[in-house]
């Protein structure tokens, strides 16, 4: 067998298979995470979780307008998943596989749905924090482990094509509330696109790790122990350390306090509300941000896609004579601080 060149880096096959930061290594080289315009130079594994400052400053100077939108975005998420039966099914079956209908459907305004709101906002913020961190990969490697029933007392099975395509809307909303933000720079936006889509594809690939075929020849019974023993670990921690919603904020409540038991449920305040009625109004004023007219209802939900689109020089002199611009246009603007929707503007909304 012959040498390979000088200019060509090695890759091992089975350590991208049994090191995770080999194989993040791997992938943030790939993708030119953190590079800039170039590809950066070759790193020990150990190193590898260190990017350069290009796409971690992005991230971290986007936080403030992905922060914001999180909210609105998590509420489309659950609109999109209780829309089918196939993955509304899953929070009764808990098994993707498993296609007998339940006798209760899941509603959105159920506890189940607001408790499983609370974790995606949890993990949509951690997924928009310091990636400079092995802990911050770990995590994105559970969350894929998480989703194939391993190790868990209530197992939880999520076919690959489910998750891969919710990975996808929340890129792709990000993205158009990223793009149509109205005070940040256009650089500003494409270094926070850029960033937030490498990191999510990496996301991606540590999801298909766990439901694909490949490298299972590399696993052994250690490995295997390893791995039931971290899928045993509650949502939310990570080496037996809380690493979501402890961070401040707005989810700063402890994953305990969110499940109360049942008399503690029935208790009321003094002017006579149960803890359930406190909680869904304290919730929902922490949903409040300056996109939340993107979940308005399934109707606005629908018309939300971005389209290149302006108005004519025609349509710009005689507005009375102006047609309804093409599906697709984004249907938000933000006018003096507040959300608009596109029926609700001139001609020109960027006037």
């Amino acid at each position: 067998m012959g040498d390979i060149p000088n200019s060509m880096e090695h890759v091992d096959r089975r350590e991208l298979y049994t090191s995770l930061p080999v194989r993040v290594q791997y992938l943030q080289q790939f993708l030119e995470f953190g590079a800039g315009k170039h590809s950066p130079s070759a790193q020990r594994a150990s190193d590898a979780v260190r990017a350069s400052s290009y796409d971690v400053v992005a991230l971290i100077e986007g936080q403030k307008y992905i922060k914001a939108i999180i909210p609105a975005i998590v509420n489309m998420v659950y609109k999109k998943l209780l829309k089918h039966d196939i993955t509304a099914r899953v929070f009764s079956t808990r098994d993707s596989r498993v296609e007998e209908n339940p006798v209760k459907w899941i509603k959105e305004d159920d506890a189940q749905i607001r408790h499983r709101k609370m974790f995606l906002r949890w993990y949509l913020t951690k997924l928009n924090s310091d990636p400079s961190k092995m802990e911050y990969w770990q995590y994105l490697d559970k969350v894929g482990l998480m989703h194939v029933g391993k190790g868990r007392r209530n197992p939880l099975h999520v076919d690959y094509i489910f998750l891969g395509v919710c990975l996808g809307y929340i890129q792709d909303s990000m993205t158009e509330a990223i793009l149509s933000h109205p005070r940040v720079e256009l650089t500003q936006k494409i270094a926070i696109v850029k960033a937030i889509g490498k990191v999510i594809w990496i996301q991606n690939d540590l999801m298909a790790k766990w439901h694909v075929e490949d490298g299972r020849e590399f696993l052994d019974e250690d490995i295997e122990e390893d791995m039931e023993a971290e899928a045993r670990e509650p949502e939310g921690y990570l080496n037996g350390k809380r690493i979501l919603g402890n961070g401040g904020g707005n989810d700063d409540d402890s994953i305990a306090g969110t499940v109360s038991s049942t008399s503690s449920e029935k208790s009321t305040t003094s002017l006579g509300r149960t803890m359930e009625q406190v909680r869904l109004a304290n919730e929902q004023q922490k949903m409040t941000c300056p996109f939340s007219g993107m979940v308005n209802g399934p109707e606005d939900m629908e018309n939300q896609r971005a389209a290149t689109w302006r108005p004519s020089r025609r349509e710009l002199l005689q507005p009375e004579a102006t047609s309804p611009p093409p599906t697709g246009i984004p249907r938000l603007r933000v006018i003096d601080g507040k959300t608009s929707c596109k029926e609700n503007l001139g001609p020109n909304p960027f006037a």
